[in-house]
């Protein structure tokens, strides 16, 4: 049995512009006012990690009975677009692949506010996969 776990992790803000370039047009924030967010909320982003995932797929490769967090940051630019969306984590056993397949394939985004405007900005996404003896 496999079951996986959608956890959300909400970093303080400081209320300091935190970026990792010169304030332009590409500044991507790493804190913001206002967090890009999933339409329709965290219910919905919640819902549709669950219904996309492919849990068994640490199964499916071999993966011992345990639990996995698995970390995907990515970048919602300011028309909502998902990018660059990787790994942070090394679990093995495809479920980093298939988080980063699952969140590549979420469509348009709300984008972060900051300062009153639309920018850049990081978001990171831990994913629990829940592997039991079934």
């Amino acid at each position: 049995m496999t079951e996986v776990i959608i956890t959300e992790k909400k970093e303080k803000s400081n209320n300091q512009d935190s970026k990792t370039k010169p304030d332009n047009e590409s500044e991507i924030f790493t804190k913001v006012e206002i967090d890009a967010s999933y339409p329709g909320g965290p219910s919905a982003w919640r819902t549709f990690l669950e219904r996309n995932l492919k849990p068994e797929v640490g199964v499916d490769n071999g993966a011992a009975w345990s639990v996995y967090t698995v970390i995907v940051q990515f970048i919602v630019d300011k028309e909502g677009n998902m990018i660059d969306v990787k790994r942070l984590s090394i679990n093995g056993h495809g479920m980093e692949q298939e988080a980063v397949r699952v969140i590549k394939n979420s469509g348009k985004w709300k984008p972060a506010i900051q300062n009153g405007r639309e920018v850049k900005a990081y978001r990171r996404q831990p994913i629990t996969f829940q592997i039991q003896e079934g």
